[in-house]
């Protein structure tokens, strides 16, 4: 009797400890249709070991960011419509209407299929004259269209196949990298950006004809008899240049030239560059400094651009500029470098200060289960954009990932209310 009394009773007390992991789970949102994921709440310190913390809660994502938001689908429906359209363009009235604009909530229009002309009339509009563009470290041309629209352009250096090992800023800007970043912006709601557009110029059809004289004294034929250029900028090299193809062409990307004053900024968490530690590497109540200097608004916007940057692994934002109190999305170059590598200290404004614009919450939300990646696809199919392996396209949705991670991680620290920020940006 007593055998099976203690039989009874170990079973009942499985069964109890069954039923409170299943509470555990349930109430912590594990389940797919809770979207606030109330975590209990633990005491972390933070120090390094908050990757380890990240982790952990990657481990334990609700099902809901691995699946497709039904709610992103009218959405990407209208971001679809908006970028198609490369029908009887006017480059003209593109100009025109993009010179004009002057909005709080976007750097240009984006929307009733304007984005789609403007990156139409990128593509296409007749050069009128090109130069070389001297500020930045880094080879860029400028063209001026028809029209006298300007554009940046960055010539391409690497395959779309080339991995850069070694440090997140290292190597050349990968023009891929921008354009990439644009349509980025564009599904994540983030307004802020000039538009880009992969462009092919033929050298001695587009170019030299209204080459300057600065821009050809910049010029430079190889060992095979081809007419190069290394360019003017703080880094050009006569023996680093940039060549046509077998066809003539360079490719790079055509950026949407910003005619407007920027207030430059040095980035509180800007890195050194060297093997010298910064101080936000180092303090864990760094963001309290932060806080003690910048408005809230600044705040989720760093922690906005922490997470863009840390999709594309730029990790290369030391300065920011800003317009209408907006931080400006410039110079995405470094991004896609090594689809193998997630560098999680990029996101340090968002583990570090635990702040979240409410706005950004929901975007990042509504694009969970692949859709992110899958929107830039299409968009830049109907441009004919090219603009990475799927190696990298897999390494954004990781990234997301763990963006989703860290979030939890800190609503888990400090709690919803006071990590999701109902401040408008």
């Amino acid at each position: 009797m007593s055998l099976n009394y203690a039989f009874g009773f170990s079973l009942f007390l499985l069964v109890l400890v069954g039923l409170n992991i299943y509470f555990f789970y349930t109430l912590n949102g594990v389940g797919k249709n809770n979207s606030n994921f109330h975590v209990p709440r633990i005491k972390l310190d933070l120090t390094p070991n908050v990757f380890e913390d990240i982790y952990d809660y990657l481990n334990y994502l609700p099902s809901q960011y691995k699946v497709k938001n039904s709610k992103f689908v009218p959405y990407q429906k209208n971001l679809l419509r908006s970028f198609n359209s490369t029908k009887n363009v006017n480059t003209t009235s593109v100009w025109r209407e993009t010179e004009k604009w002057n909005s709080e909530v976007s750097l240009f229009p984006h929307e009733d299929t304007t984005p789609g002309k403007i990156l139409h009339a990128i593509q296409t509009a007749p050069i009128a004259l090109v130069d070389n563009a001297p500020k930045g470290t880094q080879l860029k041309l400028i063209l001026l269209l028809e029209g006298k629209q300007k554009l940046f352009f960055k010539p391409k250096r690497y395959s779309l196949d080339y991995v850069i090992n070694g440090n997140i800023y290292g190597g050349f800007d990968r023009h891929n990298s921008e354009v990439f970043a644009y349509y980025l912006a564009m599904v994540l709601n983030m307004k802020w950006i000039a538009p880009s557009a992969i462009r092919r110029i033929h050298l001695n059809k587009d170019i030299l004809p209204v080459a300057t004289v600065g821009l050809k004294r910049s010029m430079i034929k190889n060992e095979s008899g081809l007419l190069c250029i290394f360019g003017k900028c703080f880094y050009c090299k006569r023996n680093e240049t940039v060549c046509p193809d077998q066809n003539g062409h360079i490719e790079g990307a055509a950026i949407l030239y910003l005619d407007k004053q920027f207030k430059v900024h040095k980035s509180p968490w800007r890195r050194s560059y060297t093997t010298r530690s910064m101080e936000w590497q180092n303090d864990k109540d760094f963001c309290k400094k932060v806080k003690g200097l910048l408005s809230v608004k600044r705040i989720l916007n760093l922690v906005d651009v922490a997470i863009f940057d840390f999709l594309i692994q730029n990790g290369d934002r030391h300065h920011y500029e800003v317009y209408k109190d907006q931080i400006v999305l410039l110079d995405n170059g470094k991004g896609l470098g090594n689809p193998r590598v997630d560098e999680l200290d990029i996101l340090a404004p968002l583990y570090q200060c635990c702040m979240l614009a409410s706005s950004t919450w929901q975007s990042l939300e509504m694009v969970s289960g692949g859709s992110l990646t899958e929107t830039i696809k299409l968009l830049a199919a109907l441009h004919g954009h090219q603009l990475a392996r799927e190696e990298h396209f897999k390494a954004v949705e990781r990234r997301l990932m763990k963006v989703y991670a860290t979030i939890q991680y800190c609503i888990g620290k400090h709690g919803r209310a006071k990590v999701i920020q109902n401040v408008v940006l």
